[in-house]
């Protein structure tokens, strides 16, 4: 059996042709392997996107916490501030009153220091004032508590 040219050409057109089917089924059955396989990883980067999504909404939603709670204790701070310079003021002005007050008495006790001083030198300047008063109440004890004047 000889093969001429034009059979073997048709006996490998034809081989070829029967091949053919198959490499396409083996084709189609490997892309759709890795079409399913494609599709699975879709799916988890799918996933993965919706739970990174999921993660910053919860992180935003954190971040607008602490941004409130840092508004109310500003505010609070604030406050808190007004209400020690008040206090802080108040009590300035109960000092500087109280340190008048003590300035006065200070001064009042000197002013009467002075002025029982100032007597002293005067009583010491009249002996015999003090003789009479001493005379006169011994009399009144004799006269049963009523001076001469009274008496006649």
């Amino acid at each position: 059996m000889k093969m001429t040219t034009p059979k073997l050409l048709f006996v490998s057109i034809l081989g070829f042709l029967l091949m053919a089917p198959l490499h396409a089924q083996n084709a189609t059955q490997s892309s759709g392997m890795e079409a399913k396989g494609m599709n699975s990883q879709m799916e988890q980067m799918r996933a993965q996107r919706e739970q990174m999504r999921a993660q910053m909404e919860q992180m935003r939603t954190q971040m607008e916490q602490i941004q409130t709670q840092m508004k109310d204790t500003m505010a609070t701070m604030a406050t808190a501030d007004a209400a020690m310079k008040n206090h802080m003021e108040t009590a300035k002005a109960s000092m500087k009153s109280q340190m008048e007050l003590q300035q006065s008495i200070i001064s009042l006790l000197q002013s009467m220091t002075d002025h029982m001083q100032a007597m002293a030198g005067h009583m010491a300047m009249m002996p015999n004032a003090m003789n009479m008063r001493k005379k006169s109440g011994a009399m009144m004890q004799k006269n049963n508590g009523m001076p001469d004047d009274q008496k006649k």
